[in-house]
């Protein structure tokens, strides 16, 4: 893409806020140049610039893993909910199919996992920000990744992996589906355990109804 006097844009139809949107890779030389002619340009459509914590609150309650921080190279499909975007079953070899084909097999040790507080009062509480204990009835078994509050469920979402340390050897198992959901959770910050809702996908069901909820106030706005 070219924009302005600029070329050799390139152009991903991703986001890092898991909402629709482009990312664009510019040429250090022309970042200003392209920067300026965006806002420009985006004046008439109420453009404006958005700050990083902005950005991370939309990406973390749309249970959006961040590369470097919530995940690494040793983060496989499978153990953060990413399996459906690797082809297994169309026979073409890559490096780590065999294993990734074993993992599959035997089941993964780690899950990545989403929270949603309950008990947490935004006014009187510490914040949690990334590296609070993850508790499952009562018993450690991981660490939150990365953390914000969110505008849209109006708490503050955790993200992390969850483990399953046997409470006689202490080592690790496989953990399932039914080991996430029939466990009760608490996120300890600072030395203070909150109750905690454990999601393994996104709640896509409270944006809807906020989306609804928000096209009747406009529709009633628009009436009067």
């Amino acid at each position: 893409m070219s924009v302005g006097y600029a070329n050799g844009i390139r152009v991903m139809s991703m986001t890092h806020t898991g909402e629709p949107g482009f990312m664009l890779y510019i040429p250090i030389e022309y970042a200003l140049h392209v920067y300026n002619e965006v806002m420009n340009v985006g004046q008439k459509y109420g453009i404006r610039n958005a700050g990083y914590y902005a950005l991370r609150s939309l990406r973390i309650e749309k249970f959006f893993a961040f590369w470097g921080q919530d995940l690494n190279t040793l983060t496989t499909p499978l153990e953060c909910g990413r399996e459906s975007w690797v082809k297994l079953e169309k026979g073409m070899d890559f490096i780590g199919r065999e294993a990734l084909l074993q993992q599959k097999q035997n089941g993964v040790y780690k899950r990545f996992t989403m929270f949603i507080l309950d008990d947490h009062d935004t006014d009187l509480d510490l914040w949690p920000w990334w590296g609070e204990p993850i508790f499952r009835n009562g018993q450690y078994v991981g660490k939150t990744t990365s953390s914000a509050y969110s505008y849209t469920l109006e708490r503050h979402v955790c993200l992390g992996f969850v483990h399953n340390f046997s409470e006689d050897s202490g080592e690790e198992e496989v953990v399932t589906t039914d080991f996430i959901n029939r466990g009760e959770y608490e996120i300890d910050i600072a030395g203070h355990r909150f109750q905690a809702k454990a999601k393994l996908y996104p709640v896509t069901s409270l944006f809807a109804h906020k989306r609804r909820k928000d096209d009747v106030e406009l529709s009633d706005l628009q009436g009067k």
